[in-house]
């Protein structure tokens, strides 16, 4: 699931670029004549394309939404909202994907109907498969503002105004994981330590895998010191039934700074049965110095918990019961190399 889910960028080129080239396809193979039939594979292999591209598109990005906790358990789509939020804005982008694949089967439908040798594909195909192309735009669109964090509307073209001669002073620039942690939840970007989720009793009996950068890799798996200036992000997936679920839990990032460990908890969609826990929150962020955080630090107090405590074992892999604990009845777990 965490191979999909980060592929959903790369996946997603596709069926734009299908949007951007179908239609000079479709223009071409307007009209009648012989040697109008190679236009009509160019058209049917655009749109068989980005047929195929939005399918991936869709099952990546579901699968990023549920890693992300960025879907809630048991929907297919975000929570509805509307306005100019980022959580609309995730809204729009699911629901036009969704009717983009709608809007692709119709459009195929209209471009592989039978036709004489000498006929064009029509003004229907033509149609339709311009409607195609627009939708896919508007899904990559909202797709690549999501991702960059802003709007591709310009604002109101500002009037001139007098330069003064007094130096402006300068504004103190605004912190950018002041409502997410930008970086931890750009885990995969790091060293994975663990080839798949170990459960973590210290970590509220989840499954978790540990990240780290390049220079903290080496120390974590030893359990030295960590370095000045090392990140540690440790991402999770709720417990079900004994094995790691599809409702993605809490990120636990430590980053090593000169004054000591600097610790970042982030659960960004809580579920339903969890939110007493956090007050009825249904998203969490807490900062380094945060009274949520007490607890880690009693663990992180000087960066690096004992490593004795860390959790060696991987989900059961035999089939039959399994127990509260996760360990098939007759089983021991295997344990994970350091």
């Amino acid at each position: 699931m965490h191979w999909i889910a980060l592929k959903h960028a790369l996946l997603s080129h596709l069926p734009v670029a299908s949007g951007l080239l179908l239609p000079f396809a479709l223009i071409a193979a307007q009209r009648h004549g012989r040697g109008i039939r190679p236009w009509w594979t160019v058209s049917r292999y655009l749109g068989w394309t980005g047929f195929l591209g939005i399918l991936g598109a869709l099952v990546s990005g579901f699968a990023s939404g549920r890693l992300l906790g960025l879907l809630p358990a048991h929907r297919i789509l975000p929570p509805p909202a509307w306005g100019a939020g980022t959580d609309a804005l995730l809204f729009r982008h699911a629901l036009l994907g969704g009717a983009s694949l709608l809007v692709a089967g119709v459009a195929l439908w209209s471009m592989n109907r039978s036709r004489k040798e000498h006929e064009s594909l029509g003004l229907l195909a033509m149609g339709l498969g311009f409607a195609w192309c627009a939708v896919l735009l508007m899904t990559g669109e909202s797709g690549h503002r999501l991702a960059h964090g802003r709007s591709s509307i310009a604002g109101p073209a500002l009037a001139p105004t007098r330069v003064s001669a007094v130096a402006p002073v300068p504004r103190a620039e605004a912190d950018p994981e002041a409502k997410t942690p930008v970086r931890a939840l750009d885990y995969a970007a790091l060293e994975a330590i663990h080839p798949e989720p170990v459960r973590s009793q210290a970590h509220g009996g989840r499954w978790i895998r540990a990240w780290a950068s390049p220079e903290a890799a080496t120390a974590y798996r030893a359990g030295q010191t960590l370095p000045q200036g090392a990140r540690v992000v440790l991402s999770s997936l709720e417990d079900r039934w004994g094995r790691p679920g599809s409702d993605g839990g809490p990120l636990y990032a430590l980053e090593m700074k000169a004054s000591g460990p600097a610790l970042t908890f982030y659960w960004p969609r809580i579920p339903m049965e969890r939110r007493p826990e956090f007050g009825g929150e249904s998203r969490v962020y807490w900062r380094d110095g945060e009274a949520g955080l007490d607890a880690c630090r009693t663990c992180h107090a000087t960066g690096m918990a004992n490593p004795a405590s860390r959790s060696r074992w991987r989900a059961p892999r035999r089939s039959g019961s399994v127990s509260r604990s996760g360990v098939a009845p007759g089983e021991r777990d295997t344990p994970l190399p350091n």
